[in-house]
């Protein structure tokens, strides 16, 4: 009977399977050379026959043997509007998962690669402006709600109907997929929103389905701005008692930092990520607790939350300035239209009010007083509230139990989902088992070494007792201990620049580098020469001080920072190891070292020191503002 009903909540999936068909494609870019490809075309309404057809990608990673023995394992991307292979590339290339099993992943209807996608760029650069202002944030979200408008009128007018985007519509296009392609047996992998999709297959499609992997586990039936806030704290909770004491109470370092950008919002420059203009960004407390969740997403980047959150609490608001691109970054990366058709039907009806606190006592108004907000939940209410869509049926939120055997994973930092809300959500899956992991955000699984061998061992015979908890991911990424760091929010761009080989960012030490190079082999061949003539060369080997000290200062500074952001990648976000700024002391030397150069006393030689003289004062100049001066 649950069956039945689920089947026709998805719109008739036994009808949809023959009208699907597939086709080959060529593969997108960063998929391996292995890998096959194609499209999945299906009904955009199954439930109207004469509905447009739609088409996502769909990609196949081969069993690294040649010979998959074991059923594939399919994914989704993990939110809606994402597009990412990158935990089913992790999942091939684990040699006890991909080795004897292909992994599939299916793109989402209405996704930037789909035929029609419903992405909203106009929306996403409204919703990153809002962090130029310092209203309210359901004000600001009032221009991103009528580009929302704008967005879905003008899909609808090229034939798009905006009710067919919800987890159910997803779900039954997985089911579509393993049809069409005739694979009896699947195991589904949901990873954090998907896992609500993959959750819809077990139970709609349970012949088809052998085992659930729930990866930062999102369960169907939760409110989830509520249970953002409560991860939140829990997160932040969990990272102070990891820090053994040097940051006690993260929760109030965040409360602190919130009043302080409320009461005096602050300023200064970011980019907006789709139209790439400049704008001056004036952040609130609310702007600040997004921020900080949003960098919490990435344990890499977590790791540098505590030591922000000190220096924020202590009134260095500059140092939230590294942090920005990568929020904004967000937005860029996800079709904010696909993401708001989605929550608007399936999340957003479903939970509850933006966080307030009491009016105080006495007080003769009694209204309760809003507190800082994680933004895009407002945003989401917002533009909900102007679009009108229907809410999906509350039975797609209370599907009956899934009796395939169940590996859940749940990080004891993921700042949108708290551990608890997994845990709750275990009783619909009756043969399961609940792993944690330490300090993974909601990166999930495939970031965590304990948990991918938990889930070989798992996946090898579903059922199979495993170890509970993993804690690599403290010693993976380790909290930055704030007596390691040389406070500079200027060195998180120069790292960018050098990740994205942006020549233009690097000028200065590029030239550097190139003249300390190209000088330090003329010294070495000038040297030979004179030594195999038998002249005097005490004052040539004098004037390669320059030189030797400025190739030992470049190579000690990338043996330094390359060694520490191997250890801790988001160490850049805060500053440089406390040793960075001494090795300025080699740059000093080497200025000091160019004064020999001018007693050679010939032309030659007093051209290569006036250039070296300009080459090592920029230089200086620059390390100075990039490292050494605090900021």
């Amino acid at each position: 009977m649950v069956v039945a009903v689920a089947a026709a909540l998805l719109g008739g999936t036994a009808v949809s399977a023959s009208a699907a068909t597939v086709a080959e494609s060529s593969c997108p870019e960063g998929v391996p050379a292995t890998a096959t490809c194609g499209t999945l075309t299906v009904p955009e309404v199954r439930a109207k026959p004469d509905s447009r057809t739609i088409s996502m990608p769909y990609v196949v990673l081969k069993a690294s043997s040649g010979a998959a023995t074991a059923s594939p394992i399919v994914t989704m991307a993990g939110g809606p509007g994402q597009s990412s292979y990158s935990a089913a590339i992790a999942l091939a290339d684990n040699p006890r998962i991909g080795a004897n099993r292909d992994v599939i992943v299916l793109g989402q209807r209405g996704g930037i690669d789909s035929s029609n996608p419903l992405d909203c760029p106009a929306a996403s650069s409204a919703y990153s402006d809002t962090f130029t202002t310092d209203d309210s944030p359901a004000t600001e979200m009032t221009a991103v709600s009528v580009e929302v408008k704008n967005c879905i009128a003008a899909f609808t007018e090229a034939g798009g109907d905006v009710t067919a985007y919800a987890k159910t519509d997803m779900a039954a296009d997985v089911v579509d997929l393993r049809q069409t392609l005739a694979i009896p047996v699947w195991t589904v992998f949901g990873d954090s929103w998907s896992t609500k999709v993959m959750q819809t297959v077990a139970v709609t499609d349970p012949s088809g389905v052998d085992a659930v992997v729930m990866n930062a586990f999102s369960p169907v039936d939760r409110d989830v701005k509520g249970d953002a806030y409560v991860a939140l704290s829990s997160a932040l909770s969990s990272l102070s008692a990891s820090s053994q004491g040097q940051y006690p109470d993260l929760n109030a370092d965040l409360t602190a930092a919130a009043t302080i950008f409320s009461d005096d919002p602050v300023h200064g420059l970011m980019t907006n990520p789709i139209t790439g203009a400049q704008r001056y960004y004036s952040l609130t407390g609310s702007d600040v607790v997004t921020i900080v969740q949003q960098a919490l997403y990435d344990p890499a980047t977590a790791a540098a939350v505590p030591y922000l959150l000190s220096r924020l609490a202590a009134g260095e608001t500059d140092a939230i300035n590294p942090f920005i691109p990568a929020a904004l970054d967000n937005v860029a990366s996800t079709s904010l239209g696909l993401y708001w058709l989605n929550s608007c039907r399936d999340e957003q009806p479903f939970w509850s009010l933006d966080p307030t606190a009491p009016a105080a006592e006495g007080a003769v108004d009694t209204t309760p007083v809003p507190l800082p907000v994680l933004t895009y939940l407002t945003a989401t209410d917002v533009v909900c509230a102007g679009q009108g869509l229907a809410p999906s049926p509350s039975e797609t939120r209370a599907f009956g139990a899934v009796g395939q055997p169940t590996l859940i994973f749940a990080s004891t930092t993921d700042p949108l989902i708290p551990v608890q809300a997994a845990q709750g959500g275990q009783a619909a899956f009756p043969n399961n088992q609940l792993v944690t992991l330490a300090s993974l955000g909601r990166a999930g699984v495939t970031a965590d070494p304990c948990g991918m061998d938990q889930l070989a061992t798992w996946l090898a015979a579903p059922g199979t007792p495993v170890q509970t908890a993993c804690i690599d991911g403290e010693t993976i990424y380790p909290i930055i201990d704030g007596d390691s760091v040389h406070e500079t929010s200027r060195v998180a761009s120069v790292v960018a620049a050098v990740e994205d080989q942006n020549a233009f960012e690097l000028t200065i030490p590029l030239i550097f580098g190139a003249f300390v190079v190209l000088w330090l082999v003329g010294w070495i061949i000038a040297v030979i020469v004179q030594a195999a003539r038998r002249e005097p060369f005490v004052l040539l080997l004098v004037s390669g001080i320059a030189p030797v000290t400025g190739a030992v200062f470049l190579a000690a500074v990338w043996i330094v920072m390359a060694s520490t952001l191997a250890a801790n990648p988001g160490f850049a976000l805060v500053g440089v190891p406390t040793i960075v700024p001494w090795l300025g002391i080699l740059l000093g030397v080497g200025f000091l070292g160019i004064i020999p150069v001018w007693r050679l006393g010939n032309r030659p030689t007093a051209a290569l020191a006036a250039s070296a003289t300009l080459v090592w004062l920029a230089m200086i100049i620059w390390f100075v503002w990039i490292a050494v001066l605090k900021s």
